[in-house]
């Protein structure tokens, strides 16, 4: 283990106590299994592009969560770690029950999603009946906003809430000791209490270069993908974590910014090449809040000239909207940028505490444009305040931005975000139907009510396929689509994702 996460460890054990040896060594090396669940049964999309069965025509892309722990356990013990992603690998329950049984793990990690806690759950009563010697253990975003109600569920024995790599490190090497403690913050293990009180997290507020890169070879990375790319295969980046922002619909309003260097991200620029894999989607919720950072990170693949291109997400109000910035991006192999606009309606922007302008978000494509970058553009009915006309409005401005993609989708408030509790305050959602969902979870859950003040769900569903019908079928940018491809992969990937949404907005 490396001295500053090593430090960090103890720092964050002296809070309560001093730190066991188990913390930093273990005993024996463990079996460890690390699972994403399928998809099946998760919370229904209302997004145009989803299939029926879970699946997603956008492309799956690598779980990096697990991979960031799977990778800190095999740098800094010597547990045997395996990890399977059932939603890329299109395994079901059975096959993971079948998987479990002949590895015979030790410890079992799930990672859970609020939209996928059906199938988490489920995945987790599965494995615990065929293993039942097995510590089973969940983590991920759910935790972050439900410690308790799954730390309660009968055959759950640990839960992980924050940054999971080093409270999983810790789990594994305290289970190769025979022991059970609650030492550490962020790990909640049953047979030493349960969940601790307050909001008792771990997240890393020191040098993120310390962790491992991840070793993208612990699943097969021809199962990644993206229809926005134009290689067969992708992968996924995070360069820094947290976000500065505190918009009413968003869930991860609660971590300080941390980052990576310059010299971090390069290299791991450079492990990616090395597989042959050409593409990258960076999933920072901001890229560009540091411009020096973002300036040292272009040069750098400028110097390395690796031949891959990548992707971004951003702010249309960030410090890379413009053009000198854009032009440096697009000559470090950056080819597309994600900008999260929400609304044409100025009104709608700032209920959300967005703290963007429709000029900053017409700024901002416009210099991607002038770059030569891909655009896809987001968009969100159903907010609070949000009149009918407010939504036909943000369709008309999503038309004159001219974006390469756009995504439209029904406002779902969720639990730990500001508009779901103002909803719940005001009595627009009368229930705490998210808090009862992760008690007992259903297959195929849809949220009973969502923010329908000024229209009903039939009207929003219908506003959503008239925004698709409008910007993805109109003649010119169909052509346009069409002479932009590069290979029969890109034209395959693309051409089912168009029936995709042809079948879904124009069969209602």
């Amino acid at each position: 283990m490396g001295q500053g996460l090593k430090d960090l460890v103890l720092r964050a054990s002296d809070a309560r106590a001093a730190a066991p040896v188990h913390m930093i060594t273990a005993k024996r090396a463990i079996r460890v299994l690390l699972i994403q669940p399928p998809a099946t049964g998760g919370v229904r999309s209302l997004l145009s592009h989803v299939d029926d069965d879970g699946g997603e025509g956008i492309g799956y892309k690598p779980p990096l969560g697990l991979l960031y722990v799977a990778s800190t356990l095999a740098a800094w013990s010597d547990h045997q770690v395996k990890v399977t992603d059932a939603q890329a690998e299109q395994r079901d329950f059975g096959d993971l029950v079948r998987i479990a049984r002949a590895w015979r793990p030790d410890v079992i990690g799930i990672s859970a999603w609020t939209d996928f806690w059906y199938p988490a759950y489920r995945t987790g009563e599965l494995l615990k009946q065929a293993c039942p010697d097995a510590h089973l253990c969940l983590g991920g975003p759910h935790l972050g906003i439900y410690p308790r109600e799954t730390l309660e569920v009968p055959f759950v024995d640990s839960v992980v809430v924050g940054d999971g790599e080093i409270p999983f490190l810790y789990l594994c090497n305290m289970i190769s000791h025979g022991l059970a403690d609650n030492s550490l913050p962020g790990l909640h293990v049953k047979a030493a209490g349960g969940v601790k009180t307050g909001h008792d997290l771990f997240y890393i507020q020191g040098d993120l270069d310390e962790l491992p890169i991840p070793d993208r070879t612990l699943l097969d990375i021809r199962n990644y993908g993206s229809v926005l790319g134009n290689d067969d295969y992708t992968t996924t980046m995070i360069t820094s974590r947290g976000c500065p922002h505190r918009c009413t619909f968003c869930k991860l309003n609660f971590q300080k910014n941390v980052a990576r260097t310059a010299e971090s991200v390069v290299e791991e620029f450079r492990r990616i090449a090395a597989l042959g894999i050409r593409e990258v989607e960076v999933y920072d919720d901001t890229f560009s809040w540091s411009r020096s950072r973002l300036v040292a990170i272009c040069e750098g693949l400028i110097a390395a000239d690796l031949g891959i291109t990548w992707a971004i997400r951003d702010r249309v109000s960030s410090q890379a909207a413009d053009d000198e910035t854009m032009a440096l991006l697009h000559r470090a192999g950056c080819r597309r940028v994600h900008f999260g606009i929400e609304s044409g309606v100025q009104a709608v922007i700032d209920r959300m505490k967005k703290r963007i302008t429709l000029d900053q978000a017409r700024n901002a494509v416009a210099c991607a444009r002038r770059a030569r970058m891909t655009v896809l553009a987001y968009f969100m009915f159903g907010n609070l305040d949000e009149t009918v006309d407010d939504m036909r409005a943000t369709i008309d401005f999503a038309l004159t931005l001219n974006a390469d993609f756009a995504q439209f989708s029904i406002t779902i408030p969720y639990a730990g975000t500001e508009m779901y509790d103002e909803a719940l305050a005001k009595g627009l959602i009368e229930e705490d139907y998210w808090r009862a969902y992760a008690r007992n979870p259903a297959p195929d859950f849809v949220p009973p009510k969502l923010i329908e003040e000024h229209a009903d769900l039939a009207t929003l569903l219908a506003l959503r396929d008239e925004a698709v019908r409008r910007f993805y079928f109109r003649p010119r940018y169909i052509l346009r689509s069409i002479g932009k491809l590069k290979s029969p992969g890109e034209f395959i990937r693309k051409a089912r994702m168009g029936m995709q949404l042809a079948v879904s907005v124009y069969s209602r």
